[in-house]
Protein backbone atom coordinates (compact mmCIF):
# COMPACT_ATOMS: atom_id res chain seq x y z
CA UNK A 1 0.00 0.00 0.00
CA UNK A 2 2.88 2.64 1.03
CA UNK A 3 5.21 1.97 -2.07
CA UNK A 4 2.14 2.13 -4.23
CA UNK A 5 0.92 5.14 -2.76
CA UNK A 6 4.57 6.79 -3.00
CA UNK A 7 4.77 5.65 -6.63
CA UNK A 8 1.66 7.38 -7.37
CA UNK A 9 2.76 10.24 -5.45
CA UNK A 10 5.88 10.86 -7.38
CA UNK A 11 3.68 10.21 -10.79
CA UNK A 12 1.29 13.03 -9.44
CA UNK A 13 4.46 15.09 -8.30
CA UNK A 14 6.13 14.96 -11.98
CA UNK A 15 2.63 15.70 -13.76
CA UNK A 16 2.26 18.60 -11.78
CA UNK A 17 5.91 20.06 -12.65
CA UNK A 18 5.01 19.31 -16.13
CA UNK A 19 1.88 21.44 -16.22
CA UNK A 20 3.08 23.71 -13.11
CA UNK A 21 3.86 26.79 -15.55
CA UNK A 22 0.25 27.07 -16.55
CA UNK A 23 -1.49 25.85 -13.27
CA UNK A 24 -2.77 29.44 -12.38
CA UNK A 25 -3.80 30.33 -15.81
CA UNK A 26 -7.00 27.86 -15.65
CA UNK A 27 -10.36 29.42 -15.25
CA UNK A 28 -12.45 29.44 -12.35
CA UNK A 29 -15.43 30.57 -14.24
CA UNK A 30 -17.67 28.05 -12.55
CA UNK A 31 -17.91 30.51 -9.60
CA UNK A 32 -16.52 33.88 -11.20
CA UNK A 33 -15.92 35.63 -14.42
CA UNK A 34 -12.41 34.69 -15.44
CA UNK A 35 -9.21 34.38 -13.70
CA UNK A 36 -8.78 38.33 -14.03
CA UNK A 37 -11.66 38.77 -11.97
CA UNK A 38 -10.64 36.66 -9.38
CA UNK A 39 -7.04 38.23 -8.99
CA UNK A 40 -8.42 41.72 -8.84
CA UNK A 41 -7.20 44.87 -9.90
CA UNK A 42 -5.55 46.02 -13.33
CA UNK A 43 -2.99 42.97 -13.57
CA UNK A 44 -3.67 40.09 -15.63
CA UNK A 45 -2.50 36.54 -14.08
CA UNK A 46 0.75 36.24 -15.95
CA UNK A 47 1.72 39.22 -14.04
CA UNK A 48 0.62 38.56 -11.15
CA UNK A 49 2.52 35.23 -11.44
CA UNK A 50 5.86 37.24 -11.90
CA UNK A 51 5.19 39.59 -8.91
CA UNK A 52 4.92 36.64 -6.43
CA UNK A 53 7.62 34.93 -8.10
CA UNK A 54 9.97 38.28 -7.68
CA UNK A 55 8.55 37.94 -4.01
CA UNK A 56 9.11 34.65 -3.72
CA UNK A 57 12.67 34.68 -4.95
CA UNK A 58 13.44 37.33 -2.28
CA UNK A 59 12.03 35.48 0.25
CA UNK A 60 14.67 32.42 -0.93
CA UNK A 61 18.10 34.91 -1.64
CA UNK A 62 16.79 36.08 2.11
CA UNK A 63 17.15 32.68 3.83
CA UNK A 64 20.01 31.22 1.90
CA UNK A 65 22.25 34.75 2.46
CA UNK A 66 21.12 34.36 6.62
CA UNK A 67 22.62 30.68 6.32
CA UNK A 68 25.63 31.57 4.44
CA UNK A 69 26.24 34.04 6.68
CA UNK A 70 26.19 31.66 9.90
CA UNK A 71 28.02 28.87 8.25
CA UNK A 72 24.75 26.73 8.24
CA UNK A 73 22.50 24.96 5.59
CA UNK A 74 18.58 25.64 5.35
CA UNK A 75 16.90 22.78 7.38
CA UNK A 76 13.41 22.20 6.47
CA UNK A 77 12.73 19.97 9.30
CA UNK A 78 12.92 22.98 11.94
CA UNK A 79 12.66 26.32 9.35
CA UNK A 80 8.75 27.46 10.61
CA UNK A 81 9.19 30.22 7.87
CA UNK A 82 9.46 28.32 4.20
CA UNK A 83 8.18 24.19 4.17
CA UNK A 84 4.69 24.85 4.34
CA UNK A 85 4.92 26.96 1.11
CA UNK A 86 6.91 24.35 -1.12
CA UNK A 87 3.51 23.32 -3.17
CA UNK A 88 3.58 26.85 -4.16
CA UNK A 89 7.47 27.38 -4.99
CA UNK A 90 7.53 24.27 -6.87
CA UNK A 91 3.96 25.26 -9.05
CA UNK A 92 6.04 28.86 -9.73
CA UNK A 93 9.58 27.70 -9.97
CA UNK A 94 11.08 25.07 -12.86
CA UNK A 95 13.93 22.51 -11.03
CA UNK A 96 16.21 24.25 -12.36
CA UNK A 97 15.35 27.53 -11.27
CA UNK A 98 15.12 26.03 -7.79
CA UNK A 99 18.94 24.96 -8.03
CA UNK A 100 20.04 28.29 -9.27
CA UNK A 101 18.33 30.12 -5.90
CA UNK A 102 19.03 27.38 -3.50
CA UNK A 103 21.55 25.12 -4.70
CA UNK A 104 20.82 21.38 -6.11
CA UNK A 105 20.94 19.41 -2.36
CA UNK A 106 18.17 21.52 -1.14
CA UNK A 107 16.12 21.50 -4.16
CA UNK A 108 16.09 18.05 -4.16
CA UNK A 109 14.89 17.79 -0.43
CA UNK A 110 12.26 20.61 -1.67
CA UNK A 111 10.51 18.12 -3.82
CA UNK A 112 10.98 14.62 -1.45
CA UNK A 113 8.93 16.95 0.86
CA UNK A 114 6.80 18.02 -1.94
CA UNK A 115 5.93 14.31 -2.58
CA UNK A 116 5.46 13.59 1.23
CA UNK A 117 2.78 16.30 1.37
CA UNK A 118 1.00 15.21 -2.04
CA UNK A 119 1.06 11.42 -0.21
CA UNK A 120 -0.30 12.48 2.89
CA UNK A 121 -2.82 15.19 1.53
CA UNK A 122 -4.05 12.12 -1.19
CA UNK A 123 -4.68 10.01 1.95
CA UNK A 124 -5.57 13.06 4.16
CA UNK A 125 -8.49 13.81 1.44
CA UNK A 126 -10.21 9.98 1.11
CA UNK A 127 -10.42 10.31 4.98
CA UNK A 128 -11.94 13.97 4.42
CA UNK A 129 -14.49 12.61 2.18
CA UNK A 130 -15.76 10.16 4.59
CA UNK A 131 -15.52 12.03 7.53
CA UNK A 132 -18.13 14.60 5.64
CA UNK A 133 -20.41 11.50 4.21
CA UNK A 134 -20.88 10.54 8.21
CA UNK A 135 -20.86 13.93 9.52
CA UNK A 136 -24.31 15.11 6.51
CA UNK A 137 -25.48 11.70 7.13
CA UNK A 138 -25.88 11.88 11.10
CA UNK A 139 -27.07 15.98 10.49
CA UNK A 140 -24.07 17.43 12.25
CA UNK A 141 -23.03 20.49 10.26
CA UNK A 142 -19.38 21.33 10.16
CA UNK A 143 -17.82 25.07 9.47
CA UNK A 144 -14.37 24.12 7.45
CA UNK A 145 -11.72 26.64 8.44
CA UNK A 146 -8.02 27.45 7.43
CA UNK A 147 -6.40 24.61 5.30
CA UNK A 148 -9.17 22.48 3.74
CA UNK A 149 -11.48 25.66 3.26
CA UNK A 150 -8.96 27.69 1.85
CA UNK A 151 -7.94 24.66 -0.75
CA UNK A 152 -11.14 24.41 -1.89
CA UNK A 153 -12.23 27.91 -2.08
CA UNK A 154 -10.01 30.50 -3.06
CA UNK A 155 -6.52 29.13 -4.49
CA UNK A 156 -6.46 28.24 -7.96
CA UNK A 157 -5.95 24.29 -7.86
CA UNK A 158 -6.07 22.99 -4.37
CA UNK A 159 -2.95 20.92 -4.51
CA UNK A 160 -1.39 24.38 -3.88
CA UNK A 161 -2.53 24.69 -0.48
CA UNK A 162 -1.80 21.61 1.34
CA UNK A 163 -3.00 20.39 4.99
CA UNK A 164 -1.92 18.65 7.35
CA UNK A 165 -5.18 18.16 9.82
CA UNK A 166 -8.66 19.01 9.44
CA UNK A 167 -10.03 22.56 11.68
CA UNK A 168 -13.41 22.67 11.73
CA UNK A 169 -16.25 24.70 14.16
CA UNK A 170 -18.61 22.99 15.04
CA UNK A 171 -22.14 23.53 17.77
CA UNK A 172 -21.26 22.75 21.64
CA UNK A 173 -24.83 20.61 21.38
CA UNK A 174 -23.12 18.71 18.45
CA UNK A 175 -20.31 17.72 20.66
CA UNK A 176 -21.07 14.69 22.05
CA UNK A 177 -22.67 13.32 18.75
CA UNK A 178 -19.40 13.88 16.82
CA UNK A 179 -17.14 12.20 19.62
CA UNK A 180 -19.45 9.15 19.58
CA UNK A 181 -19.29 9.14 15.31
CA UNK A 182 -15.66 9.84 14.80
CA UNK A 183 -15.00 6.89 17.84
CA UNK A 184 -16.74 4.90 15.96
CA UNK A 185 -14.54 5.48 12.07
CA UNK A 186 -11.60 4.37 14.36
CA UNK A 187 -10.62 7.92 15.85
CA UNK A 188 -9.30 7.99 19.18
CA UNK A 189 -9.72 11.32 20.96
CA UNK A 190 -6.31 12.66 22.71
CA UNK A 191 -5.13 16.33 24.65
CA UNK A 192 -2.57 18.16 22.54
CA UNK A 193 -1.52 19.11 25.97
CA UNK A 194 -1.59 18.11 29.38
CA UNK A 195 -3.29 21.18 30.63
CA UNK A 196 -6.25 20.76 28.76
CA UNK A 197 -7.50 18.09 30.48
CA UNK A 198 -8.19 20.33 33.19
CA UNK A 199 -9.08 23.57 30.64
CA UNK A 200 -12.70 24.86 31.74
CA UNK A 201 -12.75 27.16 28.61
CA UNK A 202 -11.18 24.87 26.47
CA UNK A 203 -12.74 25.09 23.12
CA UNK A 204 -10.57 22.62 20.94
CA UNK A 205 -11.32 18.85 20.42
CA UNK A 206 -8.17 16.57 19.35
CA UNK A 207 -9.04 13.12 17.73
CA UNK A 208 -6.39 10.77 15.77
CA UNK A 209 -6.55 8.07 13.36
CA UNK A 210 -4.00 5.27 13.18
CA UNK A 211 -4.06 2.25 10.44
CA UNK A 212 -1.53 -0.30 9.47
CA UNK A 213 -2.74 0.97 5.80
CA UNK A 214 -2.01 4.80 6.21
CA UNK A 215 1.57 6.06 6.91
CA UNK A 216 0.27 8.69 8.15
CA UNK A 217 -2.18 9.47 11.26
CA UNK A 218 -5.21 11.66 9.84
CA UNK A 219 -6.01 14.47 12.65
CA UNK A 220 -9.11 16.51 13.28
CA UNK A 221 -9.55 19.27 15.55
CA UNK A 222 -13.05 20.24 16.01
CA UNK A 223 -13.67 23.34 17.86
CA UNK A 224 -16.38 24.74 19.63
CA UNK A 225 -15.46 28.33 19.38
CA UNK A 226 -12.06 30.06 18.08
CA UNK A 227 -9.98 30.13 20.97
CA UNK A 228 -9.42 33.15 23.39
CA UNK A 229 -6.19 35.38 22.96
CA UNK A 230 -4.09 38.19 25.10
CA UNK A 231 -5.98 41.00 22.96
CA UNK A 232 -9.67 39.78 23.94
CA UNK A 233 -10.42 38.82 20.81
CA UNK A 234 -13.28 36.92 20.99
CA UNK A 235 -15.44 35.76 18.47
CA UNK A 236 -19.61 35.59 18.25
CA UNK A 237 -20.33 32.06 17.37
CA UNK A 238 -23.69 32.51 17.18
CA UNK A 239 -22.71 35.30 14.44
CA UNK A 240 -20.13 33.18 12.77
CA UNK A 241 -22.60 30.54 11.71
CA UNK A 242 -25.28 33.20 11.22
CA UNK A 243 -22.82 34.22 8.06
CA UNK A 244 -21.45 31.28 6.98
CA UNK A 245 -21.95 30.10 3.34
CA UNK A 246 -22.38 26.48 1.89
CA UNK A 247 -20.18 25.09 -0.29
CA UNK A 248 -19.74 21.43 -2.10
CA UNK A 249 -16.40 19.20 -1.54
CA UNK A 250 -16.46 16.11 -2.99
CA UNK A 251 -19.63 16.22 -3.64
CA UNK A 252 -20.79 16.94 -0.03
CA UNK A 253 -22.32 20.29 1.26
CA UNK A 254 -20.18 21.91 3.77
CA UNK A 255 -20.28 25.15 5.84
CA UNK A 256 -17.48 27.42 5.88
CA UNK A 257 -16.76 31.14 6.82
CA UNK A 258 -18.21 34.06 5.23
CA UNK A 259 -14.96 36.08 3.42
CA UNK A 260 -15.41 39.27 5.94
CA UNK A 261 -15.52 36.93 9.06
CA UNK A 262 -12.55 34.32 7.48
CA UNK A 263 -10.09 37.25 6.68
CA UNK A 264 -10.46 38.66 10.54
CA UNK A 265 -9.76 34.84 11.66
CA UNK A 266 -6.83 34.44 9.03
CA UNK A 267 -5.45 37.35 10.72
CA UNK A 268 -6.17 36.78 14.31
CA UNK A 269 -4.51 33.80 13.47
CA UNK A 270 -1.20 34.42 12.06
CA UNK A 271 -0.71 37.27 14.66
CA UNK A 272 -1.93 34.64 17.41
CA UNK A 273 1.44 33.06 16.38
CA UNK A 274 3.70 35.99 15.68
CA UNK A 275 3.76 35.93 11.76
CA UNK A 276 5.60 32.40 11.86
CA UNK A 277 4.94 31.15 8.79
CA UNK A 278 4.81 32.31 5.44
CA UNK A 279 2.13 29.96 4.41
CA UNK A 280 -0.53 31.91 6.31
CA UNK A 281 0.52 35.75 4.94
CA UNK A 282 0.45 33.74 1.73
CA UNK A 283 -3.41 32.41 2.74
CA UNK A 284 -4.26 35.95 2.93
CA UNK A 285 -3.28 37.23 -0.31
CA UNK A 286 -4.83 34.31 -2.85
CA UNK A 287 -7.87 35.49 -0.45
CA UNK A 288 -7.93 38.97 -0.85
CA UNK A 289 -7.33 38.24 -4.49
CA UNK A 290 -10.27 36.00 -4.84
CA UNK A 291 -12.81 37.95 -3.15
CA UNK A 292 -11.22 41.34 -3.11
CA UNK A 293 -13.39 42.47 -5.72
CA UNK A 294 -16.91 41.57 -4.28
CA UNK A 295 -15.57 42.22 -0.25
CA UNK A 296 -17.51 44.72 1.67
CA UNK A 297 -14.61 47.07 2.88
CA UNK A 298 -16.36 49.40 5.18
CA UNK A 299 -18.16 46.06 6.72
CA UNK A 300 -14.38 44.56 7.17
CA UNK A 301 -13.14 47.67 8.82
CA UNK A 302 -16.42 47.47 11.25
CA UNK A 303 -15.90 44.17 12.29
CA UNK A 304 -12.16 44.46 12.60
CA UNK A 305 -12.93 47.02 15.38
CA UNK A 306 -15.43 45.09 16.93
CA UNK A 307 -12.94 42.33 17.21
CA UNK A 308 -10.44 44.55 18.11
CA UNK A 309 -8.26 43.36 15.11
CA UNK A 310 -8.05 46.70 13.66
CA UNK A 311 -4.50 47.13 14.02
CA UNK A 312 -3.77 42.96 12.47
CA UNK A 313 -5.60 43.95 9.41
CA UNK A 314 -3.70 47.19 8.62
CA UNK A 315 -0.40 45.19 8.94
CA UNK A 316 -1.27 42.13 7.05
CA UNK A 317 -2.88 44.33 4.54
CA UNK A 318 0.12 46.25 4.22
CA UNK A 319 2.08 43.32 3.74
CA UNK A 320 0.09 41.90 1.41
CA UNK A 321 0.27 45.04 -0.65
CA UNK A 322 3.89 45.92 -0.10
CA UNK A 323 5.00 42.41 -0.67
CA UNK A 324 2.35 41.04 -3.35
CA UNK A 325 0.87 43.75 -4.71
CA UNK A 326 -2.19 43.18 -3.63
CA UNK A 327 -4.91 45.55 -4.65
CA UNK A 328 -6.58 47.29 -1.69
CA UNK A 329 -8.26 50.67 -1.65
CA UNK A 330 -6.46 53.54 -0.28
CA UNK A 331 -9.07 54.52 2.40
CA UNK A 332 -9.00 51.02 4.47
CA UNK A 333 -5.29 52.15 5.05
CA UNK A 334 -6.65 55.95 5.63
CA UNK A 335 -9.32 54.35 8.19
CA UNK A 336 -7.38 51.39 10.05
CA UNK A 337 -4.29 53.55 10.59
CA UNK A 338 -2.37 52.52 13.78
CA UNK A 339 -1.64 55.31 16.58
CA UNK A 340 1.69 56.43 16.57
CA UNK A 341 2.75 54.78 19.08
CA UNK A 342 2.32 51.28 17.80
CA UNK A 343 3.56 52.69 14.44
CA UNK A 344 7.02 53.61 15.90
CA UNK A 345 7.76 50.18 17.32
CA UNK A 346 6.36 47.87 14.50
CA UNK A 347 7.38 49.68 11.79
CA UNK A 348 11.02 51.76 13.28
CA UNK A 349 11.93 48.71 15.82
CA UNK A 350 10.72 45.35 15.25
CA UNK A 351 10.26 45.44 11.51
CA UNK A 352 11.95 48.08 9.50
CA UNK A 353 12.65 45.68 6.85
CA UNK A 354 8.99 43.23 6.29
CA UNK A 355 10.83 40.79 4.34
CA UNK A 356 13.81 40.37 6.63
CA UNK A 357 11.61 40.12 9.09
CA UNK A 358 8.78 37.66 8.29
CA UNK A 359 11.70 35.61 6.39
CA UNK A 360 13.99 34.90 8.87
CA UNK A 361 14.55 32.71 11.75
CA UNK A 362 16.57 35.12 13.78
CA UNK A 363 13.68 37.51 13.38
CA UNK A 364 11.66 35.70 15.59
CA UNK A 365 12.04 37.76 18.75
CA UNK A 366 11.08 41.03 16.68
CA UNK A 367 7.67 39.43 15.42
CA UNK A 368 7.00 38.69 18.91
CA UNK A 369 7.56 42.25 19.67
CA UNK A 370 5.35 43.29 16.58
CA UNK A 371 3.00 40.61 18.08
CA UNK A 372 2.49 42.18 21.21
CA UNK A 373 2.66 45.54 19.80
CA UNK A 374 -0.43 45.01 17.62
CA UNK A 375 -3.29 46.18 19.98
CA UNK A 376 -5.99 49.03 19.24
CA UNK A 377 -5.37 51.05 22.07
CA UNK A 378 -2.53 52.24 24.22
CA UNK A 379 -4.37 50.14 27.16
CA UNK A 380 -4.32 47.30 25.47
CA UNK A 381 -0.60 47.69 24.97
CA UNK A 382 -0.32 47.50 29.12
CA UNK A 383 -2.46 44.65 29.15
CA UNK A 384 -0.87 42.73 26.71
CA UNK A 385 2.35 43.42 28.73
CA UNK A 386 0.63 42.74 32.09
CA UNK A 387 0.03 39.13 30.57
CA UNK A 388 3.64 38.91 29.13
CA UNK A 389 4.69 38.65 32.33
CA UNK A 390 1.81 37.03 33.89
CA UNK A 391 -0.32 34.49 31.58
CA UNK A 392 -3.41 32.89 31.94
CA UNK A 393 -2.97 29.44 33.50
CA UNK A 394 -3.76 27.78 31.09
CA UNK A 395 -1.06 29.33 28.81
CA UNK A 396 1.59 29.62 31.59
CA UNK A 397 0.77 25.20 32.24
CA UNK A 398 1.23 24.52 28.41
CA UNK A 399 4.31 26.54 28.42
CA UNK A 400 5.92 24.84 31.20
CA UNK A 401 4.12 21.97 32.67
CA UNK A 402 4.14 19.86 29.09
CA UNK A 403 8.06 20.11 29.39
CA UNK A 404 7.97 19.22 33.32
CA UNK A 405 7.33 15.79 35.59
CA UNK A 406 5.69 18.28 37.84
CA UNK A 407 1.80 17.59 38.51
CA UNK A 408 -0.37 19.94 36.28
CA UNK A 409 -2.20 21.51 39.26
CA UNK A 410 1.60 22.81 40.47
CA UNK A 411 1.40 25.20 36.93
CA UNK A 412 1.39 28.42 39.58
CA UNK A 413 4.88 27.61 40.66
CA UNK A 414 6.21 28.95 37.26
CA UNK A 415 4.42 32.36 38.11
CA UNK A 416 7.54 33.24 40.50
CA UNK A 417 9.95 32.19 37.65
CA UNK A 418 7.90 32.99 34.33
CA UNK A 419 8.46 37.16 34.96
CA UNK A 420 12.06 36.85 35.49
CA UNK A 421 12.81 34.53 32.49
CA UNK A 422 10.38 37.05 30.62
CA UNK A 423 12.90 40.22 31.79
CA UNK A 424 15.85 38.40 31.19
CA UNK A 425 15.22 37.86 27.57
CA UNK A 426 14.02 41.36 27.28
CA UNK A 427 17.92 42.75 28.44
CA UNK A 428 19.53 40.02 26.35
CA UNK A 429 17.31 41.32 23.50
CA UNK A 430 18.10 45.31 24.20
CA UNK A 431 21.78 44.22 24.60
CA UNK A 432 22.69 42.52 21.73
CA UNK A 433 20.91 45.33 19.50
CA UNK A 434 23.09 47.85 21.11
CA UNK A 435 26.33 45.73 20.37
CA UNK A 436 24.88 45.23 16.79
CA UNK A 437 24.36 48.70 16.52
CA UNK A 438 28.07 49.88 18.12
CA UNK A 439 29.49 46.58 15.46
CA UNK A 440 27.71 48.72 12.43
CA UNK A 441 29.06 52.48 13.59
CA UNK A 442 32.20 50.68 13.67
CA UNK A 443 32.00 49.23 10.08
CA UNK A 444 30.70 52.33 8.84
CA UNK A 445 33.28 54.78 10.07
CA UNK A 446 36.13 51.64 8.66
CA UNK A 447 34.58 52.37 5.70
CA UNK A 448 35.02 55.93 5.60
CA UNK A 449 38.09 56.12 6.42
CA UNK A 450 39.13 53.56 3.63
CA UNK A 451 37.46 55.78 1.36
CA UNK A 452 39.41 58.82 2.64
CA UNK A 453 42.97 56.72 2.01
CA UNK A 454 42.05 55.89 -0.94
CA UNK A 455 40.91 59.16 -1.92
Amino acid sequence: MIEHCVALASFEHQSMLTASRGVLHQSHSHSLNGRERLLGGDLTTEEYIERDKETFTRFLRLVVSQCSARGQTINLNTNQELPRLIPVLCAYFSHEELVELVGEKLTNEILDTYHIEILQNMLLEHEFEQVLQRFNSASIPLMLIKGPALAYTVYPKAHLRTYQDIDALIHPDDLAGAHELLTQMGYVFYNEYRADAFDEQRTGYNYSLKRSDIPFPVLIELHTAPHSSEIGTLFDRDELWNNANTITIFGQSVRTMSPTDHLLYLCWHYRFHSFTRLLWLYDLVVMLRSVGPELDWMALIQAARRHQLAKALYYCLSWSRELFGVDIPREVFVRLRPPLISRLIVEHIAMPDIAEALVLSRMQTHRIIAHRTMVDSPAGIFKVGLQTLFPPPTALARRYIDHSRLPVQLYFLFYVVHPWLTLAKGCRYLLGNRRKGRRSKKQVSYHRAHQIREK
